[in-house]
């Protein structure tokens, strides 16, 4: 059983009113729901924290809108020891006017330990994917209040942001997401983050295919004096 217990939250639901992008042309009029992009990040970040030896608890596993109250309650039940919520921001919900863009992290005012996290964290976002940064800033959210442990909340993009709208649904850039978070957090523990194992890929190279095996031995033999070290592998057609 790992020491710690982090609560995962992926901000919204799928319904939730507001939290989409706008239709997007060059998507065929797409509209990306934020919490698509937020429930994937959770599920990469569990998995990320798992493999680092951390449990996660999801404490809104469905897509449906579960109330913020539901969410901090089992955090606050459970005891666990950190609320990680993943968000993604907008400004006036089109792609005209000022346009903002830019990654941020939230913290309770006040919370040194919340403060600490975010900056943790914070360190590792900034490294990432090229984004304006907007820094830590301290918010009176819901789940950053009324939790019982430190406390964060990242705003991860602009769903308004042309640009940042169309990183909501690149795979790579959630996968980034969910590890530098993966890797504050794992700092602010002071537990040892743990690479994912990259798969081998092996390359042969085949000289020939023979029916019958004294033939396939007489290359074998024939390459060996060459210098190559070469196998004769049986296999079925």
């Amino acid at each position: 059983m790992s020491k710690y217990l982090i609560a995962l939250d992926d901000g919204h639901g799928m319904q939730t009113a507001g939290k989409r992008t706008p239709p997007i042309q060059e998507l065929n009029n797409r509209i990306i729901h934020e919490n698509e992009f937020n429930r994937a990040v959770v599920n990469y970040l569990s998995s990320e924290l798992k493999r680092c030896g951390v449990d996660t608890l999801l404490v809104a596993p469905t897509d449906v809108d579960t109330s913020l109250s539901a969410r901090t309650n089992l955090a606050n039940s459970k005891k666990v020891d950190l609320y990680i919520s993943i968000h993604y921001n907008a400004f006036d919900g089109s792609f005209g006017g000022k346009n903002p863009s830019g990654l941020s992290v939230h913290c309770y005012p006040g919370s040194s330990k919340s403060r600490k996290l975010a900056e943790c964290v914070h360190k590792y976002l900034k490294q990432g994917t090229k984004q304006i940064d907007r820094g830590i800033v301290e918010s009176n959210f819901h789940v950053l209040r009324e939790t019982k442990m430190p406390a964060i909340l990242s705003e991860n993009g602009f769903m308004d942001n042309k640009s940042e709208a169309m990183l909501m649904i690149d795979e790579e850039f959630r996968k980034e997401v969910a590890r530098e978070h993966a890797k504050g957090i794992c700092d602010y523990l002071g537990v040892e983050y743990t690479e994912e194992e990259k798969e081998e890929t092996i390359y042969r190279v085949q000289v020939g295919a023979y029916s019958n095996q004294n033939n396939a031995n007489k290359v074998r033999e024939r390459l060996k004096l060459l210098g190559y070290n070469a196998i004769v592998v049986a296999s079925k057609q």
